[in-house]
């Protein structure tokens, strides 16, 4: 039960954070537009979780430092 609220969307609560491999083309089109796009570069945003709902990005502090 902990991995699933792990995964939960803290925005709009959807079940699943999807990972850049998780995303489609257009979907990934997308993330590239996002404003953290100009925080981080795209091997660090790979690393990221999204989800495809609101768009909100998950970043893993641990593999950003």
């Amino acid at each position: 039960m902990k991995s699933f609220h792990a995964k939960t969307c803290p925005k709009c609560h959807l079940p699943k954070l999807k990972s850049w491999q998780e995303l489609t083309d257009e979907q990934k089109f997308l993330v590239e537009r996002l404003p953290l796009n100009t925080k981080f570069t795209r091997a660090e945003r790979k690393k990221h979780r999204f989800c495809e709902r609101c768009w909100f990005e998950e970043v893993d502090k641990q593999l950003n430092v």
